[in-house]
């Protein structure tokens, strides 16, 4: 008779011996089967539920600071539960139904603030970064999308990032940071730069108190290890700024015009081309929106091929729709280049200096060529090019016979 599939399969246990059999885990059974379906069911629908919640921060930016403030409020009790309630430091080897009750429940509402909140910041750090080659500011939402994405798989959120506290604090020390981030400038009011200062300060120590006891955080050791990682966190975020954008700052319009000025003009017509012998007027234009008003001013930087101009914009007055709208004229009188033509690039910075957008443009030459369509002249052979010209009234030789 053939084996029933179904039994325990016997395998040699290379510590007992040859030939010792030990038994293998037997198959899960239908119920646990239809329980992994159920989760991963319910992970795919956390996962386009997180999509809503990006559509709503995109397009809810007005009501950002309330939103921002209730996240808040969210990820402080969210805290208080990682650090006495969840994670395998706080279990028992007998515990109650009740304990294992409130674990659950407690790691599912976990979960949902995760979700929640990775993936209304990733929006608002998306709008704010300059997506360019020329800058690197937009690193940061890639990662609070896939940390999104990984909280609503249950399975691997439950089995492997909660069992690891190492992992769960980074991810929750990435979101804090992400979270004062914008909410100070947007709440509090204070400007990019101070906000990301507190935020450095803030989430060493809050990562701390989550991962280890508070009788290990506050030992001479423990206090000399919080100090030493908020210390390296604040001189790399300090001198790296330019890499962090200044969400929920948003510069969604920029346009660089040369000219005369419209009666009516706000942003510049937009040019991407335009000639070396036309640059009178040569000016940059910023759209600029973030919830609650601007938090800090601006500055433009010219740049081209070395050259660095900053320039502080005017505010103008009277431009209608959202948002502020800053610009500002180039000095060509004292900082016109020997060579204007090339490729040229108008950046909007903070004065705490996070860079906000880029706008590029070209100077041809004046036939309306560009620089990079320029060819060099193939040499000739140095004979005929160095030979005289024919006189054009020496008598014309006979013809031969």
């Amino acid at each position: 008779m053939g084996r029933d599939p179904r039994a325990p399969v016997s395998l040699p246990d290379p510590r007992a011996g040859h030939g010792a059999p030990v038994e293998a885990a037997p198959p899960p059974g239908k119920l646990k089967r239809i329980l992994r379906k159920i989760w991963w069911f319910h992970s795919f629908f956390a996962l386009f539920f997180g999509v809503g919640v990006m559509l709503f921060a995109r397009a809810g930016l007005a009501h950002a600071d309330k939103v921002m403030m209730a996240a808040g409020i969210s990820w402080l009790l969210m805290f208080v539960a990682l650090r006495f309630i969840v994670g395998p430091t706080n279990r028992r080897e007998n515990e109650s139904v009740a304990r294992k009750g409130v674990r659950l429940a407690t790691n599912y509402v976990i979960k949902q603030f995760y979700q929640q909140m990775f993936f209304f910041l990733t929006p608002l750090y998306a709008s704010s970064a300059t997506w360019s080659l020329s800058s690197f500011n937009w690193w940061i939402a890639p990662i609070l999308l896939i940390c999104g994405v990984v909280s609503t798989m249950d399975l691997v959120f439950d089995n492997f990032i909660m069992e690891r506290r190492w992992l769960a604090s980074s991810m929750y020390g990435l979101a804090m940071f992400g979270v004062l981030n914008v909410l100070l400038p947007l709440v509090a009011g204070m400007d990019h730069k101070t906000g990301l200062v507190i935020a450095a300060l803030a989430t060493p120590a809050s990562v701390a108190m989550l991962s280890f006891r508070m009788k290990q955080v506050l030992s001479p050791q423990g206090a000399l290890l919080t100090i030493g990682s908020t210390a390296i966190l604040l001189g790399v975020l300090w001198y790296g700024r330019a890499f962090i954008p200044p969400a929920p700052l948003a510069m969604p319009e920029s346009a660089v015009g040369h000219g005369t000025k419209g009666s009516y003009e706000c942003l510049p017509g937009s040019k991407h081309a335009m000639r070396v012998n036309q640059l009178d007027g040569l000016r940059c234009g910023s759209l600029l929106r973030e919830p609650g008003g601007l938090k800090e001013s601006v500055e433009h930087r010219w740049k081209h091929k070395g050259l660095e101009v900053r320039v502080t914009p005017k505010k103008l007055d009277g431009c209608d729709g959202d948002g502020d709208v800053f610009v500002s004229e180039f000095p060509l009188e004292t900082d016109r280049p020997a060579d204007p033509r090339g490729m040229w690039s108008c950046e909007t910075w903070t004065v705490g200096g996070q860079l906000v957008g880029v706008r590029k443009f070209e100077v041809l030459a004046t036939d309306g060529t560009s620089v990079d369509d320029a060819r060099p002249t193939p040499p000739g052979d140095a004979g005929v090019v160095d030979a005289p010209a024919p006189d054009a009234a020496a008598p014309a030789p006979d013809a031969a016979p």
